[in-house]
């Protein structure tokens, strides 16, 4: 890496869908005179919106799980491979778990959210050893196929563990995968909240009944222990349970929070509507709720950030929201306004995969 001192230095911190978009841009323009580089685990982009799909059987891993190699030698960005350990914004450094402490001048976090183990163990023993965890997405999407040889040999009892829309997602995705042959079942455990409390009325409906259709139990309760064989539950019942997955507990990492960033209390970075943080304006970070359009304006306000010019607004979440429902079937909501079934489906997988398409520039119709 090239350290001359009067280059800048962008440095992107994961490969999300937004600094993917930025990789892309740089592809085509070039990086204009400025020293790149990525810093994340793996180089490949994990897509969210197709990641259920692949778990429930209706589409293969290459489809979800795509290598970044090429676009990452075609736009000039040296790739680290390596985990963030530190953020001293202060003094505008990242620590690596390479050993590198990068430098930069302008920073991207996309690294999605985080599952901190140990906060998880304190509030429920036990699941440290016996919970399969869904992220980070690398070591899940390893460990899926175990779970699913395992269901090919006999019936199991499996928990999800989440109350949000991974959640429900999930639930259905493992009814739809591992229910046959032997008839597996599932239950949605929603960690004492309602289910996708944070989710319009009409796409709470559509989903519990869904649920119900694919025989799914919803339990409103907490787990607050796990032993290996079976699931101990606020309120005093046991649950016995042969796999139990944990779709929540996502936050921040651990070293971001710990960063000097300022937080909202739930630690989560205050950002504005550039996307920078709003105690250290060279950082821009991309919130877990982004829609896909937010990587456009993440790019251009990088390029403002270097060179100067007009920032721009990040789009707001839209109102349609989306859900993968198993079994090639998909709900769709705008409002009160609904439709789901197998058309929807086809709608959302041609509309999913159009949009990686255009971002990866892999469209095969």
């Amino acid at each position: 890496m090239n350290d001359t001192p009067s280059r800048k230095h962008l440095v992107l911190l994961g490969t999300g869908r937004a600094n993917v978009h930025v990789l892309k841009g740089l592809a085509t323009r070039g990086t204009g005179g400025v020293n790149v580089t990525l810093a994340a685990p793996y180089p490949y982009y994990i897509d969210e919106a197709l990641l259920p799909g692949h778990l429930a059987g209706e589409c293969g891993l290459q489809d979800c799980h795509l290598p970044l190699d090429a676009l990452v030698e075609a736009s000039g960005v040296t790739f680290i491979p390596a985990h963030v350990l530190g953020l001293d914004p202060s003094a505008r450094r990242v620590q690596l778990s390479s050993g590198d402490a990068l430098p930069y001048d302008v920073l991207s976090i996309d690294v999605g959210p985080a599952q901190e183990r140990d906060a998880i163990e304190a509030h429920m023993p036990g699941a440290r050893r016996n919970a399969l965890f869904t992220h980070p997405r690398e070591a899940f999407l390893q460990l899926w196929p175990q779970l699913q040889a395992l269901a090919s040999e006999r019936a199991l009892q499996i928990a999800v563990i989440g109350s949000g829309l991974a959640g429900a997602e999930l639930a259905l995705a493992v009814a739809s995968a591992l229910t046959a042959p032997h008839g597996s079942r599932v239950t949605l455990v929603t960690d004492g909240q309602p289910l996708l409390h944070e989710a319009p009325p009409a796409l709470q409906r559509r989903a519990l009944a869904r649920l119900k259709a694919m025989n799914i139990t919803v339990l409103p309760d907490r787990c607050v222990a796990l032993d290996g064989r079976e699931l101990q539950l606020q309120s005093g019942a046991t649950l016995l349970c042969d796999a139990p997955l944990l779709a929540l507990g996502l936050t921040p990492p651990a070293w971001l929070q710990a960063s000097g960033l300022a937080l909202h209390d739930d630690g989560h970075p205050v950002i504005n509507e550039r996307l920078q943080s709003d105690s250290h304006r060279q950082v821009f970070i991309v919130p877990d709720s982004a829609p896909p359009e937010v990587g456009p304006v993440l790019d251009a306000n990088l390029a403002t950030a270097l060179y100067g010019g007009s920032f721009k607004k990040a789009p707001a979440a839209p109102r349609l929201r989306l859900m993968n429902a198993g079994e090639r079937h998909a709900i769709a909501t705008w409002g009160p306004l609904g439709l789901e079934g197998r058309e929807v489906w086809q709608w959302k997988s041609r509309r999913d995969r159009k949009q990686l398409a255009d971002l990866l520039g892999l469209w095969r119709p």
